[in-house]
């Protein structure tokens, strides 16, 4: 808590005093402010009203700086104090002002405020595994339920031997054969888990906790940082609040449970005739004055409650004369119980007019006679139906109904009325299994032997009589001694080790003036915070300002403000006081006893430790001022450049920080380097060639270097100056142009268009301009090339590739089209009068001779030779050959 109390002061006053040490007081670091501000400034190499600028603003912020470093001095509160110096009450109280004082809330509130108030201490929580201290650094598990932590270690160890334990118990419990040879199966055993140390609650193997987290669960392994809560993340909580109402926590991440929500809403009533007014969330079911004055369900009173919502009435508690259900009887009764029943027997007739209704006072029709149903003997083997005068005798077979015993059957005849106990003499065991006896089978056998199993606690036997293993839990009280050492256990009987003791005990402060209640046993590790100051005197030449403590006191964290007189600079001494000082040494061997320590401690006043006053020093070459200590305000080199202009200038000196006689000049003096360089003034932009002359201020003379190279077609070598290429004048347009014509030979490109075509233009660089304004003629053709014209080349890129055939070639084709068939059906022929003549050799080979029958003479008739259609074929033929070899030829 006092480191989150340092963190708050530490961002009020910003990023502006990083330099006070922990222990600087106020009015040491007013002086130390004050001597910074009247230091004069140390001039700047540069243009002299930069100086100025530069000067001004850094006044400014040096002033405003040492007004924040004021305001932080005032309020400034040493973080070497002791955590015991701190009001937790008041902490408390601040935390909590924002909850109203209500009874409900108490309990939450006191849990919360025990939780925060065991932790705001290193040590003061104790882990109940170990029974040992919870530290700060610790790594910690939290139970979700209890709140209450322990060491990650000790409570993995404890569900692995919680989970081990287990394991051999449900190993050993096996079945086991009685002294009658007979098997008695195990007992089931609960599915393995281990429990909380504190509230034992359940948790399954697979919730053992593995990582350390944050009370919040958001950050793992949360680092131990000053200025938080032990083992918390320093973000806001974020669980939602119980009993739930939507709203999360806001406190930051801490141990135990939630307070109860502080938040106001506002709310109407519950029957939302009262006008809205602001409430807690907690109560924002609330109630007015006013009566409901609704109609009650009875129909003839209305309801007489304070608010309450909407169709929740209470039943009516008015009282009335009401009927019961059959008539007969009425009496004063509640309004809500508008139903009830007489103990009179209805007594009416049913419809066969014999018989009377036997149910007790009922609305409505009583229905048919029961005894005009089917019906059957009293053990129920043979139905009958008949008239409702008939009475159904026994039928004289056997009962064997199953009697109360479950295993045995009635052996009287069929009779009625329930039947008789079981009186079969069967052996019968008891309970443990032990004895055997034989008994009426209606009758339980127990024996008189105790049972020697150990209950649930491990120490204590059962001694039960006749026990079915199923032993009770142990009820004794432990009466162990618990680790206070004062008290004994008063719990129940159990396994492990037990409960820190629950007493309290009042321990006092040094003084004896603030007392606290502690847990009995922590009488030693308690810190009680007395805000009352120290009453031994300081051993130092300062005034005590540490509180009440235990042991001895603190050394003194005050500054010594004696003048130093080591270094006799007239500084005062801002170091830790050293008036009086623990120092171990050794005594001398030969006097001391052999049981006696050989190291002692005394107090002894040590010298004063070199001067760390801050002063302005320069440096020998007049670039920077720093602050040194004051046992080292020899001024020395920089080891900066010396940076101061050259003659030549365009250089400066490049030497090592050295002495000069008039460090406030930048201009070269004796003791600097003289130029030895040559020009390094840029040249135009393209040129490589060097700057004959030695160093100079610009401008260099035109570069003359003659440069050979080829044109941009490559077939001519062109000659020029450097100067006239890359000439700086005029805009990049104008450059580029006179570039591209130096580099060009006035011959006419080589290259050729997409199209095919040669360029146009003069000798060029990049890609050939006017690539679309192609005008060259070109020829194309129909698709029987027999019709042909000539275009120009953009035409053709257009999409006009070739023309479209006319009458006359579309005769021509048609022509050709029936030659080719007239030719086809001639081979076809040919083809199948070589198969029948193949076909007819095949047979006169290899079948049988035959009779040869006298040959007969066919006459064939002479085909008479259509002149005409061959000239036309003939003609048509030749159009072709003469078409095909016009279109070659144009092609070439």
């Amino acid at each position: 808590m006092e480191d989150m109390a340092s963190s708050t002061l530490s961002a009020e006053a910003g990023n502006n005093v990083h330099n006070i040490p922990t222990g600087t007081t106020k009015d040491n670091a007013l002086a130390s402010n004050a001597r910074l501000h009247a230091n004069k400034p140390f001039p700047i190499a540069g243009d002299k009203s930069n100086e100025k600028n530069t000067s001004r603003k850094f006044y400014e912020a040096h002033a405003k700086n040492l007004e924040a470093a004021k305001k932080l001095v005032e309020k400034y509160v040493s973080s070497s104090e002791e955590e015991d110096e701190l009001d937790e009450t008041k902490i408390l109280k601040a935390l909590y002002e924002n909850y109203s004082d209500r009874k409900e809330d108490e309990h939450l509130l006191a849990k919360t405020a025990s939780f925060l108030e065991n932790i705001l201490h290193s040590g003061s929580a104790t882990c109940l595994i170990c029974i040992a201290s919870v530290k700060r650094t610790d790594a910690i598990w939290s139970c979700k339920h209890c709140y209450c932590f322990f060491h990650l270690n000790c409570v993995r160890r404890w569900a692995n031997d919680s989970m081990a334990q287990r394991k051999v118990q449900e190993r050993n419990i096996q079945g086991y054969y009685n002294h009658l040879g007979e098997y008695v199966p195990p007992k089931k055993e609960k599915a393995l888990h281990w429990c909380c140390p504190q509230c034992r609650r359940e948790f399954q193997p697979n919730e053992k906790p593995a990582t350390y987290e944050c009370f919040c669960g958001r950050e793992t392994d949360p680092l131990p940082q000053p200025w938080l809560l032990p083992h918390s993340c320093g973000e806001i909580c974020g669980k939602l609040l119980q009993p739930n109402c939507s709203h999360k926590c806001n406190i930051l991440c801490h141990p135990g449970p939630c307070p109860p929500c502080a938040q106001y809403a506002v709310i109407s009533c519950k029957c939302g005739k009262s006008q809205p007014k602001s409430m807690r969330c907690l109560e924002k079911d609330w109630e007015c004055q006013e009566k409901c004055n609704l109609l009650l369900p009875c129909g003839r009173h209305k309801c007489r409650q304070l608010c309450h919502k909407p169709q929740q009435c209470p039943p009516c508690s008015q009282k009335s004369i009401q009927a019961c259900e059959c008539g007969a009887e009425s009496m004063k009764r509640q309004c809500c119980e508008r139903k009830w029943q007489c103990q009179k027997m209805c007594s009416k007739l049913y419809a066969c007019g014999i018989h009377i209704c036997k149910k007790v006072c009922h609305s409505g029709d009583c229905g048919e006679c029961p005894l005009s149903l089917p019906r059957s003997c009293p053990c129920g083997k043979t139905k009958k139906v008949g008239p409702c005068t008939e009475i159904i005798d026994t039928c004289g077979d056997t009962c064997q109904k199953i009697l109360a015993c479950g295993q045995h059957t009635c052996t009287q005849r069929c009779h009625k009325g329930s039947c008789n106990l079981c009186l079969v003499i069967t052996k019968k065991k008891c309970r443990c299994g032990l004895h055997e006896k034989e008994l009426p089978c209606s009758k339980e056998f127990t024996c008189e032997t105790k049972c020697k199993q150990s209950r649930d606690c491990g120490i204590h036997s059962c001694n039960r009589k006749c026990c079915d293993r199923n032993c009770p839990p142990c009820n004794k009280v432990c009466g162990q001694p618990l680790s206070c050492g004062k008290h004994k256990c008063q719990s129940v009987c159990h396994k492990g080790p037990c409960y820190p003791c629950g007493q309290q005990s009042q321990v006092n402060c040094r003084c004896g003036k603030t007392r606290k209640s502690v847990p009995c046993g922590r009488e030693r590790t308690v810190r009680i915070a007395c805000l009352e100051l120290c009453k031994i005197p300081s051993k130092c030449h300062h005034v005590n300002q540490h509180r009440c403590h235990k042991n001895e006191c603190p050394p003194c964290s005050q500054i010594c403000g004696l003048p130093n007189n080591i270094t006799n600079c007239g500084h005062i001494c801002k170091a830790k006081c050293h008036s009086s000082v623990k120092v171990s040494s050794k005594s001398n061997s030969d006097t001391v006893h052999i049981w006696e320590a050989t190291k002692r401690t005394e107090y002894k006043s040590l010298p004063h430790p070199r001067c760390e006053e801050k002063v302005l020093v320069a440096c020998i070459g007049g670039h920077e001022v720093e602050e040194r200590p004051c046992w080292n305000s020899k001024p020395n080199s920089c080891q900066r450049l010396c940076n101061r202009q050259l003659p030549c200038g365009n250089h400066k000196c490049t030497l090592i920080c050295h002495f000069v006689p008039h460090p406030d000049n930048m201009e070269a003096q004796q003791g600097c380097m003289s130029c030895e360089n040559g020009c390094n003034i840029p040249r135009p932009s393209g040129c490589i060639h060097n700057c004959p002359r030695p160093c100079h201020l610009p401008p260099c003379n035109p570069c003359n270097v003659v440069i050979k190279t080829k044109c941009h077609c490559g077939l001519m070598h062109i000659i020029y100056k450097c100067c006239d290429y890359y000439n700086n004048q005029g805009n990049e347009t104008e450059m580029s142009e006179r570039q591209e014509q130096l580099k060009s030979c006035g011959n006419r490109c080589l290259k050729n268009y997409s199209c095919g075509h040669r360029c146009a233009a003069q000798c060029h660089a990049g890609p050939c301009p006017e690539t679309n304004n192609c005008r060259k003629r070109l020829r194309i053709y129909c698709e029987c090339k027999r019709l042909k014209q000539e275009i120009s080349c953009d035409k053709h890129r257009s999409g006009l590739t070739k023309l479209m055939c006319d009458e006359n070639c579309l005769e021509i084709i048609k022509k050709s089209e029936m030659s080719r068939q007239m030719a086809e059906e001639s081979l076809r022929k040919q083809e199948e009068e070589r198969n029948r003549l193949e076909v007819e050799q095949f047979e006169k080979r290899f079948n049988k001779r035959k009779h040869k029958e006298r040959k007969s003479v066919e006459l064939k008739e002479k085909r008479v030779i259509n002149w005409k259609l061959l000239l036309m074929y003939a003609g048509i033929f030749s159009a072709i050959l003469l078409a095909v070899g016009l279109a070659f030829y144009e092609d070439h």
